[in-house]
């Protein structure tokens, strides 16, 4: 079920599975994860309080990755540290998958950077298609109920690809 080569996230789907009880996902649909140091220091460092932060400590089939070079400057102006990084991390390491929800950062990492990106929106309905949870609207509601945004047509869509009504 794990890609061909690495899997490199970023913050947001990390915590959006956390939230809900259902980071395991990324273990079982992945196998292993990367996450650059920027990731890890808004998740496990500063984000001590925030769900996921004990959860990807504790993770044995996350590796936290320092790059040895610093992000292109014009990824630094852009976006956040760990946007920067993740997508950074992900060309470098030829990855096969990016999670990263941002929607410029998506655009940045497809058109500049050629990479194949996947936010937590997909990262659940692929879970649904390995029948590792058994419906996605309730699992994305649940994820916007806690305070990680999802708009209703973006649910309802995935909901549709699954067959769920």
């Amino acid at each position: 079920m794990t890609e061909r080569g690495p899997v490199v996230s970023n913050t947001g789907p990390i915590i959006a599975l956390a939230v809900v009880g259902r980071l395991d996902l990324l273990a079982k649909l992945y196998g292993r994860l990367l996450v650059p140091d920027a990731v890890w220091r808004e998740t496990v460092i500063q984000g001590e309080s925030l769900p996921g932060s004990r959860e990807l400590r504790a993770a044995d089939w996350v590796e936290r990755v320092q790059l040895e070079r610093p992000p292109d400057s014009l990824l630094s102006e852009d976006f956040g540290a760990g946007e920067a990084e993740a997508i950074t991390l992900a060309s470098r390491r030829g990855a096969s998958l990016l999670l990263i929800d941002d929607l410029r950062a998506r655009r940045v990492a497809v058109l500049a950077y050629g990479l194949r990106v996947r936010g937590v929106v997909g990262t659940v309905v692929s879970a649904r298609r390995h029948e590792l949870v058994s419906a996605v609207g309730p699992l994305l509601r649940a994820i916007r109920e806690s305070g990680y945004y999802i708009a209703d047509w973006l649910i309802d869509f995935a909901c549709r690809e699954v067959g769920e009504t």
